[in-house]
């Protein structure tokens, strides 16, 4: 039989009454059986009855059609607008008679159920993204509560909508709080808490309170806080609570109470989907109320259909988990599969002591003492999940602006991919963090990382070394292949194009799924060979390049410097690929083009950056910049990025008469007066503050890595650490010098622009694994990873990858190897020694000339080496950060490998590893 539906108590535990679980409102296990078709109407029912007395039911019918004929039973209380559903009081005739009307799917009973920030905003980074430009603006955030003070300054001139839905039922001692006394009330006024019954009494501040969570506004207001998570959205508040003026039904001397009845609820949510569909950009309904003990999805509650139309619509229905400090369940609604399920963590992170949680559980937020907006003007502290849900529907909001063309279910993975993750007894579940992008890459949006491998050297067509890109989805989805010979790829497949030399990915339409840039610098131009170029394909549901079109950029077309600067040969843009979001969360992409001729100046090398309607070249000619534009110098041959900084190498670079000892720039994503990134510092290794010295045929520069980087003093990662590898750095071992033993150096530039070196890291340095040997080339690959950005910097976030691609191991030459390291600890007290078949997991056994750490990719959550020359098409290795350190950032985790001839890849491809992430 049907589950009942039980009183959802006020998810807010304060020091006044509200907070109050009644006895009488004890849960029933949601295991119970569904309802038998000829037998519609719950059980418990019949009890309620049969000494003569009625009960308040909701009848769900098949269609509205059959409506009228089931309202007979009893008398209509209340019959919505769009739903198949009516509220009767019924007598036991009135019962016998629905369950055996044609047409009726349920008869429950209509409970009523009680209602259930300074320093908490900051903690899930809405200030971050506020300052950045993402308010909510442009969107509407329902609150269903106990209605709104809409003059209230925090929320002023933002109430959109107003609407009330409350029962009067004098047998029953309740009591419509609508302002005008009637059962239902809209337009201006309707929610009004400081008009009508609710002006006398402190039992409607909730929904006020809530209310100022989601989107109050505190600027300029003495006494405010400084704002909610969303203080450019509007406000749609709609009253759902009646009056209780019966201790039988608020508890001993706990009345009078609000409670709020489902058919209420079913009106107050029908109204948020007509707002919707008549063009009120709500993109969130919060309840934060709830009830009952559910181990299990109750999709059979009679709000399930409402909210799911709501979803469709683009509307997050965002409820409270409920109070009762259940381990492995939450209350009804949250517990309905399709709403956003809410618990409440302290600022520091730890469960709030109160809050339900378990495998229902989608997010958690802050709800502990959390500083609102009350009647009167007035501001208070209150606790519970009531506190934590409204920063989610808030943050829906936020996620709107940012991502204006996603969906509810996309806008869902970026608050759970993007959030910190809370572990405790029976599950892990994020708690929303708005501040940080999506840390996997995920090109579908289905909240499972999916990997992308480049095989430039495979033929396509008859065509040898045009190249293609593979993505194999997490979760067993499949794989998918992107060629230029595919109608929906632009350009075509040519011998030697190389496709997929390069890749990054970033979220560049800001929907929830993750986006691929693929660099192609030996692409021909007409009748310019080399000349290169670089797409962007877009994530989707169905995976890249099953949504709009892929993004061509192609030197001579499109805007801005692009446009103006004319293919030529041997440019090879696209040598070198960065993509991300700066702290502002604006998508850039940053593209080397390591051949470019300046004037007559051949391969100086240049970049080009793109964020926005910013569309700039960047070279050393440019205002700023260190040294000047020299035949040679490839600048743009590396490029790395992090939401604060661009680094971008020039290996070729000449310090004197020292050919290709190497230099970097430094440059951040504000512009300077001249319009490009502004310059903060050019670095070389005549630099004081760095290691070693210039040498011909260092080649400093070779590879870079950036990540964003919080010092332990700030509250934010506004800093950057980055490394420098030079691969051609001899080092002195004993009396010889032995060639090509290879170098890097880490660095940390500070948001004010100061850079420091932090460590210098080669094989001859105190307690290294490893000896120096000529051809070594340490650091021809550099990666970064942190593992949590938000976090202060330390030994178990983050980490430096550094290829070795020229190792021999024991009498295999050229076998390759990677050693990690922490980029700020002394290297002999943290490095870790990666090699085929150790125990980091690494697939295969040493082979002559494979040279891993010759293409290396890295996550926030995993490291990957690619392995091209492994027989017959190449592999790729995809290890957990814990396996690449050794147990240093955690448990040794499973390794996985991805190799063409296996789990669906095709066994065919000539370099299947030589990009990765």
């Amino acid at each position: 039989m049907k589950r009942p539906i039980w009183s959802t108590v006020i998810t807010a535990v304060v020091a006044v009454s509200l907070g109050a679980i009644p006895a009488h409102a004890a849960p029933v296990s949601p295991e119970k059986a569904a309802p038998a078709a000829a037998d519609p109407v719950d059980p418990a029912l019949e009890d309620q009855v049969s000494d003569g007395g009625t009960v308040r039911v909701n009848v769900v019918t098949r269609n509205r059609a059959d409506l009228p004929a089931a309202a007979r039973a009893g008398k209509a209380l209340q019959t919505l607008s769009t739903l198949p559903v009516t509220t009767l009081r019924v007598d036991k005739a009135g019962l016998e008679k629905l369950a055996g009307q044609p047409g009726v799917v349920s008869v429950t009973e209509d409970v009523a159920v009680p209602p259930t920030l300074n320093s908490s905003v900051p903690v899930i980074g809405a200030d971050k993204t506020a300052a950045a430009g993402n308010t909510g603006a442009g969107s509407a955030v329902a609150i269903l509560d106990t209605g709104v003070a809409v003059r209230h300054p925090f929320l002023r001139d933002r109430i959109s909508a107003e609407a009330c839905f409350s029962t009067n039922d004098t047998a029953a001692g309740v009591a419509s709080l609508c302002p005008n006394g009637t059962e239902h009330q809209e337009g201006a006024g309707a929610a009004d808490v400081e008009t009508g019954a609710c002006a006398t009494t402190r039992i409607c501040s909730h929904g006020t309170h809530v209310a100022g969570i989601a989107a109050g506004n505190g600027q300029g207001v003495t006494g405010a806080p400084k704002a909610g998570v969303a203080p450019g959205a509007d406000i749609v508040a709609i009253q759902v609570f009646s009056r209780f003026s019966s201790e039988t039904n608020c508890g001993v001397g706990k009345a009078p109470c609000v409670k709020s009845y489902s058919s209420d609820q079913l009106a107050g949510l029908e109204k948020v989907l007509q707002l919707r569909q008549s063009g009120v950009p709500v993109v969130s309904a919060n309840m934060s109320l709830g009830g009952g003990q559910y181990t299990a999805a109750c999709d059979t509650d009679v709000r399930k259909a409402v909210i799911d139309s709501l979803r469709t619509a683009g509307v997050a229905t965002v409820i409270a988990a409920g109070n009762d400090a259940y381990s492995n369940a939450v209350g009804a609604p949250g517990c309905i599969s399709s709403a956003i399920t809410v618990g409440s963590t302290t600022k520091d992170d730890q469960l709030s002591s109160f809050t339900n949680r378990g495998p229902l559980l989608d997010v958690f937020a802050p709800g502990s003492s959390i500083v609102s907006s009350i009647p009167g003007n007035a501001y208070a502290s209150y606790s519970g999940t009531s506190m934590a849900t409204p920063h989610v529907a808030g943050a829906f909001a936020v996620l709107k602006q940012a991502y204006p063309r996603a969906s509810v279910a996309e806008l869902e993975k970026v608050l759970e991919t993007g959030g910190k993750s809370i572990s405790y007894t029976g599950a892990t579940t994020p708690r929303v963090q708005l501040d940080l992008a999506p840390r996997i890459t995920d090109f579908n949006g289905d909240g499972v990382e999916d990997t992308v491998v480049g095989d430039p050297r495979a033929t396509v067509g008859g065509d040898a070394n045009a190249g293609v890109v593979r993505v194999i989805h997490g979760g067993g989805k499949g794989t998918a292949e992107i060629n230029q010979d595919l109608a929906a790829v632009p350009e075509g497949a040519e011998p030697g194009d190389m496709f997929g030399e390069n890749l990054a990915v970033f979220d560049h339409d800001r929907d929830g799924c993750t986006d691929l840039v693929v660099g192609v610098p030996a692409e021909d131009v007409g009748t310019q060979t080399d000349a290169g170029s670089a797409q962007v394909f877009y994530g989707a549901a169905g995976g890249l390049s099953t949504g709009k079109a892929p993004l061509d950029l192609v030197q001579g077309t499109g805007a801005g410097s692009i446009l103006a600067s004319a293919p030529k040969a041997g440019d090879r843009f696209g040598h070198a690929v960065a993509a991300g979001h700066t702290t502002g969360g604006e998508p850039y992409l940053v593209i080397g083009v390591s051949g470019e001729d300046l004037g007559t100046v051949s391969d100086a090398g240049s970049a080009h950056y793109l964020r926005g309607s910013v569309n700039i070249a960047i070279h050393q000619d440019k205002t700023g910049m260190s040294g000047t534009a020299e035949a040679g110098d490839r600048f743009g041959s590396s490029v790395a990025a992090s939401a604060n900084h661009i680094v971008v190498g020039s290996p070729g670079e000449a310090i004197g008469t020292l050919a290709n000892a190497g230099g970097v720039q430094i440059l951040k994503h504000d512009l300077s007066a001249d319009g490009i990134p502004a310059p903060v510092l050019g670095i070389s290794q005549d630099d004081d503050f760095v290691s070693g010295a210039s040498e011909a045929g260092d080649q400093f520069g070779a590879s870079v890595a950036a990540v964003a980087y919080r010092p332990s003093a700030t509250a934010a990662a506004t800093d950057t650490v980055f490394a420098v590898g030079s691969p051609g750095e001899a080092l002195a071992v004993g009396t010889t010098d032995v060639t090509q033993a290879g170098a890097v150096q880490s660095f940390r530039v500070t948001g004010a622009g100061a850079v420091t070196q932090a460590a210098n890291f080669n094989a001859e340095v105190e307690n290294v694994q490893g000896a120096a040997e000529a051809g070594d080339k340490f650091g021809q690959k550099a990666v970064l990873a942190n593992l949590a950005p938000r976090a202060p910097g330390a030994p178990t976030t983050l980490v430096l990858a550094v290829g070795i691609p020229g190792e021999d191991v024991g009498t295999t030459a050229d076998a390759g190897s990677v050693q990690t390291f922490y980029p700020f600890g002394l290297p002999g007290d943290t490095d870790y020694w990666i090699e085929a078949g150790n125990a980091s997991g690494l697939g295969g056994t040493p082979t002559a000339g494979h040279a891993i750490g010759n293409h290396l990719g890295a996550t926030a959550t995993r490291l990957y080496a690619g392995v091209p020359g492994s027989a017959p098409y190449g592999a790729a290795y995809d290890l957990p950060w814990s396996n690449a350190t050794g147990g240093r950032t955690g448990t040794a985790g499973s390794v996985t490998t991805h190799q063409p001839g296996q789990n669906g890849l095709p066994a065919a491809g000539g370099g299947f590893g030589w990009s990765v992430g």
